[in-house]
């Protein structure tokens, strides 16, 4: 459609020109007629020089445009996991071998709470307890529980869980 506007374009403006060269006042000296044919010259000259161009940037440019692939193939993607942050564990405290790790005190602290205070108020009664009746298995309930084993002859059972459980039971019922 473009080169058929540029035709027509300049067809009109050529027909123009010739026709106001041919309509110039009579009186109209040769020079002034000189000029319009000039002008007129020109813009025919002009238009045709921009046509040629036109035709020729459109002969350089390719007749089809390439084709995108209907369907392209997805690429694979792949999963990274975010990096976490590294998680840090508090030092533990070397394991102490006393009190609170003793078979004692874990057949202790196996009985529930009334009844580890029913311990240690036998313990009291019998004079080997002079602590607080908490329930706690602490160092006062550990020395009256080795007292009280060795004077029953059972210093060794509270060695175990066994035997500590045979202590404490001798102490509840």
């Amino acid at each position: 459609m473009l080169p058929n506007f540029r035709t027509a374009t300049t067809a009109a403006i050529a027909a123009l020109a010739l026709a106001a060269t041919a309509a110039a006042p009579v009186q109209a000296g040769q020079r002034e007629r000189d000029f319009l044919k000039g002008v007129a010259a020109t813009v025919i000259v002009g238009t045709v020089l921009q046509s040629m161009n036109a035709q020729r940037a459109q002969a350089q440019q390719p007749r089809y445009a390439p084709q995108q692939p209907r369907h392209q193939a997805q690429q694979p993607q792949y999963y990274a996991p975010a990096p976490r942050e590294p998680v840090y564990f508090a030092p533990q405290p070397a394991q102490r071998h006393g009190i609170s790790t003793s078979a004692a005190a874990q057949a202790f602290k196996s009985y529930s709470p009334t009844e580890r205070r029913a311990i240690q108020r036998q313990l009291a009664r019998q004079g080997y307890y002079g602590g607080a009746i908490d329930g706690v298995f602490g160092p006062a309930t550990f020395r009256a529980i080795s007292a009280y084993a060795a004077d029953r002859g059972l210093n060794a059972g509270i060695d175990s869980a066994s035997g500590a459980y045979t202590v404490y039971d001798s102490l509840i019922y």
